[in-house]
């Protein structure tokens, strides 16, 4: 066993022998096991424990880990806190309130000592128990895979791993190990309290399970170490996508390409839209299938929608882009001109905001050296360009954000007027974009929508002889 550990602690989990390694121990056998089998590989152990004080046992527990670590010469350290008022006020449950405390304090102490790793007695059996925890509560790949001898906790420390040396022995070798090495386990009673999920798997369906067949934990196990294979292999795949179809990355959301999107598999979007749940929500442990699937789907719709995903993330379309944002995310605006109050305008060039430029020259025009090509120029194909005429603005040109009630008479509807907001809607303009877009207006009258439609009463005739010329661009 040591020397099949040894090569487990070195090459599978990638630990080193001269650097600190934060080791949490319990007192159980497979924490002892594990804390001892390190220390006479000669690695360089900090003892840490954490008291949860669930139980009346706990302190006599955290003596005996301190005792040990004194007798063995090496550095303790401990921490206790109310697991209960943790879960109360973070409405968890007790299992996950006590984990996430014990996570907690083990990252601390590994980013307090300079540790290379935190290392935790997770065996076989635990294994099978999260495999078939997983299963029962319908969890994909990520979830089936199980548990890895290295793999990092982005709640806890992004850059830390968390090792799990022993997760090729079963429960009844480490105690084996502790018996032949003189080391007294102490064992928590409330392992036998079937009211919790994962002792009910324990105790009552996995030796049903063993009826069918015997020998169903080590087939599970493979199982496990199979899928392991294929996680790998998909995240390759998925990464190969992820960069062509990512468009944007920032402070609460991820943006992807519709069009490259929607060319994916199914299966293929669910896990990159997984990937960036992943990185906005990385205390989140799955996402779930049904969540995925749905995500996934709703890539297809037409854009405009919004739905909710999972973990406080919802999904939304614009401009092209699939956008997965938590609900507290200040999205970007650059890509659009936005206004907030009125401004003059008159020749010469005016900052928006956000890089956006409104530039304005005002053309007086000959007949006979500079005859007027009216057909091009009012059916002008470039939206963020406008060519009205200067003798019908009989007031001054201004520039600002929609008001409530505006309407607005776009060129090309013979001078039919219609309510901005429905406008908007039917071009597509996107939700968030509307309040604050800008409108060059003559008056109160609407002259212009950038990027859209100019209006039909300032439209360029055979009749025109002064031409104001008006461009937005984003520098």
């Amino acid at each position: 066993m040591t020397e099949q550990l040894d090569l487990i602690l070195h090459q599978s989990c990638g630990l080193h022998p001269d650097l600190p390694i934060v080791v949490g121990v319990s007192g159980g056998p497979d924490s002892l096991c594990l804390l001892d089998v390190m220390h006479q590989a000669g690695y360089c152990v900090i003892v840490a424990h954490f008291n949860h004080k669930l139980r009346p046992e706990a302190d006599l527990e955290q003596a005996a880990v301190s005792e040990l670590a004194h007798r063995l010469n090496l550095p303790f350290v401990t921490e206790s806190v109310d697991v209960h008022k943790f879960a109360e006020r973070e409405m968890l449950s007790i299992e996950e309130a006590a984990r996430t405390l014990r996570y907690r304090f083990l990252f601390t102490q590994a980013r307090k000592h300079g540790a290379q790793a935190v290392a935790v007695g997770h065996t076989a059996d635990d294994q099978v128990e999260t495999v078939l925890m997983h299963f029962l509560r319908g969890a994909g790949l990520a979830g089936l895979k199980g548990m890895s001898y290295r793999s990092t906790l982005p709640t806890f420390d992004i850059e830390i791993p968390l090792v799990r040396p022993l997760l090729s022995l079963w429960r009844e070798e480490t105690e084996a190990y502790c018996r032949a090495h003189g080391l007294t386990p102490h064992f928590d009673p409330s392992n036998t309290d079937q009211t919790y999920f994962r002792n009910k798997l324990r105790h009552a369906l996995i030796p049903e399970l063993e009826k069918y067949n015997p020998r169903f934990k080590e087939a599970l196990t493979r199982t496990a170490q199979a899928l392991q294979g294929d996680s790998d292999a998909l995240e390759e795949v998925v990464s190969r996508a992820w960069e062509p179809c990512l468009v944007e990355h920032g402070e609460g959301f991820v943006a992807f390409e519709r069009e490259k999107m929607v060319n994916l598999s199914v299966g293929l979007r669910r896990n990159l839209i997984r990937r960036a749940g992943e990185l906005l929500r990385p205390e989140s442990r799955d996402f779930g299938f049904e969540a995925l699937e749905r995500a996934a789907t709703f890539v297809e719709v037409s854009p405009g929608k919004q739905i909710d995903f999972v973990n406080g993330l919802y999904l939304f379309q614009e401009s092209g882009k699939v956008y997965l944002a938590t609900y507290e995310a200040d999205l970007p605006f650059a890509q659009w001109p936005q206004v907030s109050r009125e401004s003059l305008v008159v020749s010469g060039q005016y900052e928006l905001g956000n890089g956006w430029v409104l530039t304005v020259e005002n053309c007086l025009l000959d007949t006979e050296d500079c005859p007027l090509d009216t057909d091009n120029w009012s059916l002008n194909t470039d939206n963020w360009s406008a060519w009205l005429d200067a003798d019908l603005m009989p007031n001054r040109l201004t520039v600002r954000p929609r008001r409530s009630g505006d309407r607005f008479q776009p060129f090309g509807m013979d001078g039919q007027s219609v309510k901005l907001s429905d406008f908007f809607v039917n071009v597509k303009l996107p939700k968030r974009a509307r309040e604050h877009w800008p409108l060059v207006c003559v008056g109160d009258e609407i002259a212009w929508v950038p990027g859209y439609r100019l209006a039909h009463p300032f439209c360029v005739t055979e009749k025109t002889r002064r031409v104001l010329h008006l461009a937005l661009r984003h520098e």
